[in-house]
């Protein structure tokens, strides 16, 4: 009662000292950690510049972090491209060496045979360099080895390119083709077709022995548009034409491909105007006999002679050497002597055997006066639907190619089972399905049936020749054109057509109708005749596999180094880079080819100057002369290696950019962020001083009371 000081006034004091120890507080924080504050809530008028400052500091880091990643592997990559670099300058200097030599020997081939052999080992290593589990010649696709040239050995790589029958590609497109069919892919699915079938192999093109012409492989689809000439193809799958054949052209259709072959054409009591072959013990020696010597020669394509009038007048060329024949109608070219009496030489041709043309397996076998077999299993999933011959009963093969499991036919035109059936198997021959629903038993040869994806079967058709138009039509009963009928075949393709009544035999299609129902044929249909029952339409092809492998199994997209935000460049230096592929080109030109054989450099040796080109080509960006193959792509080691230095220069200039930000950045996170040490000590020294008065005020108070006063 006698207090002078109120609660009031107390706790208003009290206050006062806890701010002031609140903000002591503060201050002791801000001395120790050095910041303004611990969270953004404390800067709230500079947060929002604080965050973006330290997220583009962060992106300028992993900037730089990225591209010391990237920095090594230019740096590697530099190395990689100077080791190749050395190389093909070894190489080209091989080439100099060997072109200025006077006696080209056995020695001397086979020295610069086997130096293009250790240094194309080596390109392949150098392009394979692996950098820390990523591959680094080969584009985005980093774990693919990139080079791979298939070699062996020397004797190995020879027994593929002979130099003669097959020789290395000489083009880019031809040494990088890469592809592999081992069936018709554009009639997987298609009825009356099987697509494993899809080849035919012909011996002559033309199938005249009497014109020249090369062998030829065709297929049942447009399957070889985009092959290149010159590249080389690997056939195997076949009766007859397993091998490894050069590719001399290529249809306009895309479905012939026309091999490089060595085949005499018949042709009797011709004067050429000069054989010439080059002299075994003197390669520079190149030896002509002329008409003068020879007379009247005598070519046979079956027994692969040459058969001169005048005896011994072809003594001279020995066996092995190739020799040039020019000034024939039908046989100028190259040819590789198996055996010579001095009077007849036989040749090695290099030809395919016919195979797939009219017999053997089908790739189209079609029925007329079919009927479809409903029949009950009395299982769940189990019922049939077949499609058979009109009352023989045996099967139709591949009418139900066109479906798959899970897809849907309906049926229309059927006494019991016009209904929509759900495929869960196909027969191996194509011919029946077994459907999820339940079927009636009945036998049908006039339905129609139609699938989910554009399926579609008649039965019950018949075949209708016209002699006038020389024609083939497939109607239904009713006498209406079955749409589509023929539609998998090609103009060119044949026929064979038996059990009809008059028109059987082979016959090859000249046009197809727009809907697909009707064939005209070159040859002559003898008698109008309709038939409905057991006429049977194939055509023929072999079964085989043709493929080409490129050395490049890496990717042909470029990858982007970004190495800032407004800066990045492409890293698009790959083992298929022209630089690399043209200088890989030249060392296998010179690999291929024994020596003293037709296709042995010692026989070919212009491959000496074509190879110098390419080397060139590969190494600077000019280069003199004339491309032996047609306008070769630019780049060039010169122009990679300023590639990789400019890319190079530009990571280091962008880093040492993004560095100097960060700096700037900091001080300007350091202005937001941080305290003045100074004036914080002085600051808190004040609070301190303060807070020490204000208790020692606050206890003085503490005893002031009236009775003390009195």
């Amino acid at each position: 009662m006698t207090r002078i000081s109120s609660y009031a006034s107390n706790l208003t004091l009290i206050n006062q000292m806890l701010a002031t120890q609140a903000r002591l507080n503060d201050l002791e924080t801000q001395v120790t950690t050095g910041k303004v504050s611990q969270d953004y809530e404390g800067i709230a008028g500079d947060s929002q510049r604080l965050v973006n400052l330290e997220n583009t500091k962060a992106q300028l880091e992993r900037f730089q972090n990225n591209n010391t990643q990237q920095e090594v592997r230019l740096n590697i990559q530099a190395t990689v491209v100077e080791g190749i670099r050395g190389d093909i300058k070894e190489f080209n200097s091989a080439l100099d060496t060997f072109d200025k030599t006077n006696g080209k020997t056995e020695e001397a081939v086979d020295a610069l045979q086997e130096n293009a052999y250790r240094l194309l080992r080596d390109i392949e290593n150098l392009l394979n360099t692996d950098v820390g589990g990523r591959v680094i010649f080969s584009g985005p696709r980093v774990t693919n080895e990139p080079g791979s040239l298939g070699l062996t050995s020397i004797a190995d790589f020879q027994s593929k390119y002979d130099g003669s029958a097959v020789t290395v590609p000489t083009t880019r497109d031809a040494n990088l083709e890469s592809f592999s069919f081992d069936k018709d892919v554009n009639n997987l699915t298609t009825q009356y077709v099987n697509p494993s079938n899809f080849l035919s192999f012909a011996q002559d093109s033309d199938g005249n022995t009497a014109t020249k012409s090369n062998s030829s492989i065709t297929a049942t689809s447009a399957l070889f548009s985009n092959v290149a000439v010159g590249a080389t193809i690997d056939i195997t799958g076949t009766a007859s034409n397993n091998g490894t054949y050069t590719v001399a052209s290529v249809s306009s259709d895309g479905r012939t491909v026309q091999i490089g072959t060595s085949m005499f054409t018949d042709e009797a009591n011709v004067v050429p105007t000069s054989i010439k072959y080059r002299d075994p013990l003197n390669v520079n020696n190149e030896k002509t006999i002329f008409a003068a010597g020879v007379s009247d020669l005598t070519f046979n394509r079956a027994a692969n002679t040459m058969t001169a009038a005048v005896a011994n007048s072809l003594s001279d060329i020995p066996v092995g050497a190739k020799f040039t024949v020019a000034g024939t109608t039908q046989n100028d070219g190259d040819y590789t002597v198996t055996s010579n009496d001095g009077t007849t030489i036989t040749v090695t041709p290099t030809r395919l055997t016919d195979e797939g043309n009219g017999s053997g397996n089908s790739f189209f076998d079609f029925y007329t006066g079919s009927q479809v077999v409903f029949t009950p299993n009395g299982g769940a999933n189990d019922d049939t639907i077949a499609v058979q011959q009109n009352g023989g009963g045996s099967a139709v093969p591949d009418v139900f190619n066109g479906l798959a499991v899970g897809d849907t036919v309906t049926f229309a035109n059927t006494a019991s089972n016009n209904s929509t059936y759900t495929v869960n198997a196909i027969s191996a021959d194509g011919s029946t399905i077994t459907v999820d629903e339940t079927v009636t038993t009945e036998t049908d040869t006039n339905t129609t049936m139609t699938g989910s994806n554009s399926f579609a079967y008649t039965a019950g058709t018949q075949s209708v020749f016209n002699a006038a138009a020389d024609s083939l039509q497939i109607q239904d009963s009713g006498g209406t054109a079955v749409a589509g009928a023929f539609s998998q075949l090609k103009v060119g393709m044949s026929i064979t057509v038996s059990g009809a009544t008059t028109n059987n035999g082979v016959f090859t299609i000249a046009s197809i109708s727009a809907d697909g129902s009707t064939v005209t044929f070159n040859e002559n249909i003898t008698v109008n005749e309709t038939d409905t029952n057991g006429t049977r339409i194939q055509s023929f092809a072999a079964a085989g596999k043709i493929s080409a492998t490129s050395y490049y199994s890496g990717d042909n997209v470029s990858s982007s180094q970004r190495v800032s935000e407004l800066r990045s460049f492409e890293d698009n230096v790959t083992a298929i880079d022209p630089a690399f592929e043209k200088a890989i080109r030249a060392m296998k030109l010179v690999l291929q080819g024994e020596f003293g054989t037709a296709g042995g450099l010692d026989q070919n040796l212009e491959r000496i100057s074509q190879a110098r080109y390419l080397v060139d080509s590969s190494l600077d960006f000019t280069v003199s002369g004339t491309a032996p193959f047609g306008t070769e792509q630019t780049s060039n080691i010169a122009q990679i290696q300023q590639n990789i230095g400019f890319n190079q220069i530009l990571i280091k200039n962008q880093n040492q950019l993004h560095t100097d930000f960060i700096g700037f950045i900091d001080t300007s996170i350091a202005d937001i962020a941080n305290i003045d040490q100074l004036t914080a000590i002085t600051k808190l020294l004040d609070e301190q001083n303060s807070l020490e008065a204000s208790y020692q005020t606050f206890s003085r108070l503490l005893q002031l009371s009236l009775t003390n006063f009195l």
